[in-house]
Parts: structure tokens; sequence; C-alpha cells
């Protein structure tokens, strides 16, 4: 069973804006054309992929793995076309909607609330359910291979689509996106620009804060993954969650096009660094379906005091 063709080649657009009186372009990769809808489907199938040719992972054996949704719905919609039983190990502070869908590929989901540890607790207990029931966890926090297939592929795509490009900015979830299409435009031109997205309520990287929370599902857990870099990282921009969601909740009505949160995070933070020298990559992760439930959902917040509020969104065009 192919599902290659299903995975990557995204389309990428150029959204046009105006913000602070000056005129600009922030290019993206809009991601939920992916198979399950959204980045993380990348990962999934080159970690099972690779994992499978290395002998790791065998047939039919169970795969366990920890995530705040996407990589789990990833997981779950590959190893059900693959068949491997799937359990996954996610906060139960996620949307609903990760949770369902996550079901509906036949995974069990297995909550852990801030009390029990959150993300922290869910990666200890992964590892004595997964010795009971012998399954293969790809452990995407601290997976190479989860770099490596942002590099190869997401970076590449990038590249052939904008030759050009010089900078990327992405928030940090596991990492991996920042890390392998940071990488990857570094290889491909040394003086390009890694611009790191955090929630302004929990920055460890920047501000150092070890505990906070924040509405950005995907992004801003409260440990630093070991597969960041922050060598690679040249600054760090700092997004209230309140300010990302609206920003998604502005581009999907005035542009049409259904974001996450997550997305609209990154949008705002390329805006923020963007000036006359770069031209900046990013990524929509995931779209605006699987937050029905949450703040996503309520109207646009008119708050002058958000920086989504200022910026102009002129429109957009497929590249």
């Amino acid at each position: 069973m192919n599902v290659d063709k299903l995975v990557g080649n995204t389309p990428m657009i150029k959204i046009d804006y105006e913000y602070e009186g000056k005129k600009g372009s922030i290019y993206s990769k809009v991601e939920y054309y992916n198979y399950s809808g959204s980045i993380k489907d990348r990962i999934a199938l080159y970690i099972i992929q690779n994992e499978k040719e290395r002998g790791n992972l065998k047939d039919g054996q169970p795969i366990i793995e920890v995530t705040s949704g996407n990589t789990g719905i990833a997981f779950s919609a590959i190893g059900a076309l693959l068949g491997h039983e799937v359990h996954i190990f996610m906060p139960d502070w996620v949307s609903l909607e990760r949770r369902k869908l996550i079901q509906m590929y036949g995974a069990q989901v297995h909550l852990v609330s801030r009390e029990d540890g959150g993300f922290k607790g869910a990666l200890e207990l992964v590892d004595d359910f997964a010795d009971e029931i012998g399954a293969y966890k790809p452990l995407q926090f601290d997976n190479e291979l989860n770099v490596e297939a942002q590099y190869m592929k997401t970076g590449q795509e990038i590249i052939d689509t904008l030759p050009d490009v010089n900078a990327f900015v992405s928030g940090i979830g596991t990492g991996g996106t920042l890390m392998g299409v940071g990488k990857r435009l570094k290889d491909h031109n040394p003086d390009a620009k890694v611009f790191a997205l955090e929630p302004s309520t929990l920055s460890i990287l920047k501000m150092g804060m070890d505990e906070g929370s924040h509405l950005i599902e995907g992004i801003g857990d409260d440990f630093i993954p070991g597969i960041v870099d922050e060598e690679l990282i040249d600054d760090i921009v700092l997004i209230h969650d309140c300010d990302a969601i609206n920003m998604s909740k502005r581009i999907a009505q005035e542009l049409g096009l259904g974001i996450g949160i997550s997305s609209g995070a990154n949008f705002l933070a390329s805006v923020i660094m963007d000036n006359d020298d770069l031209k900046i990559a990013t990524v929509f992760p995931d779209d605006n379906k699987k937050y029905i439930t949450t703040k996503l959902s309520e109207p646009i917040d008119e708050d002058p005091k958000l920086i989504s509020n200022h910026i102009n969104l002129i429109g957009f065009e497929v590249i």
C-alpha cells in the first residue's frame, strides 16, 4: 500500500500584508493537505518506513507515542493502514477533536492530567506500558528521524519552490520542523536565518520559564526536546496565545484559509520578524477543524492591544 503520494509536496502560498505602514509577503506551506491533515504525517510515515527497513519496527507491532495531538493522529491513521495497534498518551487539556480523531482511526487514547505530570508524566508512563505490550516507541522528541524527515522533505520542497528563501519561522513542538527545515535552509544559504517561536506565557528558551500555560496547541511544552539545537536558532519571537488565536480567526474570515492556532502564531511571528532583507517561509501545520470546541471558534477579539489587529491582510496566491 503506497501512501507516499498523499504525504508531502503540499501547496505553498504567498500572503500579502501591510503592517506599521509597510507592505510585505510571507510564504507558507499549507500542511493540512497531508494524509491525515497535518505536517506530522511527514514524520510518522518517514519514521515508520525507516524503522521497518532497519528492523526496529516489526509487522503488526504496536506503536506507542506521547503527543499533543497531530503526531498521534498521524501515527493512528498510518498505523491503521499498515496494521499496527496504536496507543497515544496525551495531556488531558488538548482539544476534544484531537482525541476523537485518534479514536476514530481505531487507536487507544490515554489521557494524562497536569496533576499526574502532563507531558513529562506521559513520557514516563509510556516506558512501562511499552514493555508490557512489546510496543515500538517513536520517541519523536528525541528521534533524529523527525529532523531528517523535515530536512529531506519539507525543507527541500521550500527551496525547490522558493530558491531565494533566506529565513524560516516556526514554533517549537518537538523541534523537528524548526531544526530540519532550518538546517536545510542554512545548508542552502549559510546566511539564512532561523527564528523560533515560543508562547509568551511559557518561554523556556528565551525567558527561562520553568512553568506556565498557554492555548497554542502543538508547541511550547514544559521542556526542551532533545533534538533541539539552540545553536541553530538566530532569534526567538514571543507570541501571546490570544494574539495567535485572533490571527488565525482573521486569516479564516478575511482570506478564507481555515488554519489552526499554531499556524496563526507562525504567521504573526513571521510578520513581526519580516524586513526588506528577508524572504520568510513558514508552515501552517494544520487546519481549524481540530479546534471547533476551543476559543478559535469564538468571535474575533477587537482589542487594539493585540498585534494581530494591526495587520492588514491584503490577499494570497498559490505559487
